[in-house]
């Protein structure tokens, strides 16, 4: 692993390493620093801070209205990960208020992503006049078309990318913006829509949505996260506060890290392993049995769900390992690997491997596709380069799913690895931390830790600080986990001073540290609560042996 530092200028204070660490993340001007240092109230956003565009918002509510008025039945469309759950539980519920006829829908992962032809015929025999996507729907032009010709009017609430071949021409409205997550779509056109100047309605479940989809922490972002985060820490929601419990999460503390690998996890396991509906239930169920019944259920299928990632990433590992020739795509596919899983299957290999991953669950006449990509290559465009050969796709630069003819699929495998080939030729594949500052041990304390609280909430765009700091000595080393997987470290400058430091599946290094040789450690800075107590810890991010 490469390491990058952004300063290699001493740091004399903490005002100055606060300097620097705002100007590592591209923030240099006083108007910049002060946005950044004070985002604005929730009741202070506007539509354009959010990129959307206030004349759909107009024609989305305006059509609400009426369907509300006319009594019309009405289907909020969602989609199966925790921002389109999220947003669909956003969009029902200020329905809900306002006595529309109304009711959620989210496919599974069988049906497929975004909207379904059966499903918009099946709406339209129902009687169904109105349907509502979120975080799907921009590049379901034809479905769209298809829902007009029966008599269905769409509204789209989405962030994906927009592909013109694919673009909604016939939706009676289109709130779309690439800033921010598919759910906060949604959520700003239904405060809207019941004239609510503080926007705070739904305000919890963005939080969950923002981080989950991992939208930039910056601008509108950072207070939709900040402000976010603290109304979850106060959700009257029963179904949530079940989960936490089940989780063993304090709501008091809850973050950034707790949404993003605890809460979100488990919101996503019901769609990954059955059915999304679930999840959707816990967070608007008013019933306290329902909750807890509700929370138990997605908690043991969370389980379920690290087992079967755990046992297919090996699989998948192996095939990658016993290929023969190995460019810069990873494309595995195989019969048994189930749709809901693929993406985080893909996620490991690209992490592990550092090259663009695509995993396909293979079927007999369609299979389905998830990817993930490294930093610097926009895998969604070269999934739509391909478009002639998908039945369907969506997504992000760094994260996407598609779905296409099986017998097509070497034809897919072979168009995809040229593209990825042609781009990154000429460029070095090797994961890179990328360290703000170089700090000595004795910089590190409580009031250090305060400073960097200023930057809080840290995501995508605006990362947690990485500090190195040189010639450390190791006093102690332990394994830690069911498979000695982690590492915990006793470590010191020399002086009294004293540190614990805890490597994440690092336990590779256990074997290579000694007491008399001192490493260098890329770390962020951490406070370790517990029973009470406090203490400082680093949080490893690489080992440098000297």
């Amino acid at each position: 692993m490469k390491w990058k530092i952004l300063n290699k200028q001493p740091i004399k204070d903490k005002d100055q390493l606060l300097k620097i660490l705002l100007k590592n993340r591209g923030l240099k001007t006083k108007k910049e620093i002060d946005e950044f240092l004070n985002p604005k109230k929730i009741k202070d956003l506007t539509a354009k801070d959010l990129g959307l565009s206030t004349v759909e918002i107009k024609k989305a509510i305006k059509r609400i209205k009426t369907a509300i008025k006319n009594k019309e039945r009405i289907i909020v469309y969602g989609d199966y990960d925790a921002d389109g759950i999220c947003g669909a539980a956003i969009l029902w519920e200020a329905l809900a208020k306002l006595k529309a006829q109304a009711l959620p829908f989210i496919p599974t992962r069988l049906e497929g992503y975004g909207l379904n032809f059966k499903k918009i015929e099946e709406f339209a025999k129902q009687g169904v006049k109105l349907i509502i996507t979120v975080d799907h729907g921009i590049t379901a032009g034809k479905a769209i078309s298809k829902a007009k010709e029966l008599g269905v009017e769409v509204i789209v609430c989405d962030h994906h990318v927009i592909d013109k071949r694919r673009y909604p021409q016939k939706a009676k409205a289109v709130v779309h913006s690439t800033l921010i997550a598919g759910a906060t779509t949604g959520w700003f056109l239904v405060n809207r829509l019941l004239d609510l100047k503080s926007n705070s309605f739904g305000l919890d479940l963005v939080a969950i949505a923002s981080v989950t989809d991992m939208v930039p922490l910056l601008k509108a972002n950072r207070s939709l996260v900040k402000y976010g985060v603290e109304a979850l820490r106060e959700t009257e929601r029963i179904g949530l506060l079940s989960l936490f419990n089940f989780a063993n999460l304090n709501r008091g503390t809850i973050g950034v890290y707790e949404i993003g690998f605890i809460i979100g996890p488990r919101l996503n396991a019901s769609g990954r392993v059955e059915d999304p509906m679930e999840s959707l239930r816990l967070l608007c169920t008013l019933s306290e049995n329902r909750a807890i019944s509700l929370a138990q259920r997605i908690d043991q299928k969370n389980k379920e769900r690290q087992s079967l990632t755990k046992k297919t990433v090996l699989h998948a590992r192996g095939l990658y390992l016993a290929e023969e020739k190995k460019g810069n795509l990873i494309f595995i596919a195989h019969e048994s690997y189930q749709e809901g899983i693929i993406g985080l299957v893909a996620g490991k290999l690209m992490e592990e491997f550092y090259k663009p991953a695509i995993v396909v669950s293979k079927g007999g006449e369609f299979s389905r596709a998830s990817a993930r990509s490294v930093d610097g290559f926009d895998i969604i465009q070269a999934i739509q380069v391909c478009d002639h050969l998908l039945v369907s796709s969506g997504g992000h630069p760094k994260a996407a799913g598609f779905s296409f003819r099986t017998e097509k699929i070497e034809t897919l495998k072979n168009k995809l690895s040229k593209i990825v080939e042609e781009s990154l030729a000429k460029v070095d594949l090797s994961p890179t931390v990328k360290i703000d500052a170089q700090l000595d041990l004795e910089m590190l304390n409580f009031n250090l830790h305060e400073i960097l609280k200023k930057l809080h909430p840290f995501g995508r765009s605006n990362p947690e600080p990485v500090f190195k700091s040189s010639k450390v000595k190791v006093i102690d080393a332990q394994l830690m986990g069911s498979e000695n997987q982690h590492l915990k470290l006793k470590v010191t400058d020399g002086s009294d001073l004293l540190l614990e430091a805890v490597g994440f599946n690092m336990g590779e290094f256990y074997s290579k540290l000694s007491t008399d040789k001192p490493v260098d450690l890329a770390y962020n800075l951490f406070v370790n609560e517990w029973n009470g107590q406090r203490k400082l810890q680093l949080r490893l991010k690489d080992i440098g042996l000297n």
